[in-house]
């Protein structure tokens, strides 16, 4: 499927659709929203032996990324040193991301996957 965020200039958030479609929750009806997005790549294969299709991905690494804010997208890297530490995700300077109040949706695509910011 394809995921999509327009920024409402307005409520200063990020409207999520999926598929062109806006994502709603099935209990109130509202579009999910997320003030920060954080985007990055890994590496990804479907799972041996798995009838479903599921996939697996590998976020043990490092690379680059956009954390998306504010109606601006800026480069990131990010690092994670084994499956149970927690992501670090640092501007190109290498400073290390404070992510701004609100709720912040991780967006974690296959390697390859094209990406359009506009």
């Amino acid at each position: 499927h394809s995921t999509s965020y327009e920024y409402d200039t307005e409520n200063k958030v990020y409207k999520r659709s999926m598929s062109g479609t806006p994502n709603t929750d099935l209990v109130t009806g509202e579009q999910y929203t997320a003030k920060n997005i954080i985007t990055y790549q890994v590496y990804n294969y479907t799972i041996s032996g798995d009838d479903k299709g599921r996939q697996e991905f590998n976020n043990v690494g490092t690379g680059t990324g956009y954390y998306i804010t504010n109606g601006y997208a800026v480069p990131i890297t990010w690092e994670k040193t084994s499956h149970s530490s927690q992501t670090v995700y640092k501007y190109a300077n290498g400073e290390e991301i404070d992510v701004n109040d609100g709720n912040t949706f991780i967006q974690i695509q296959p390697q390859g996957q094209t990406l359009t910011i506009e």
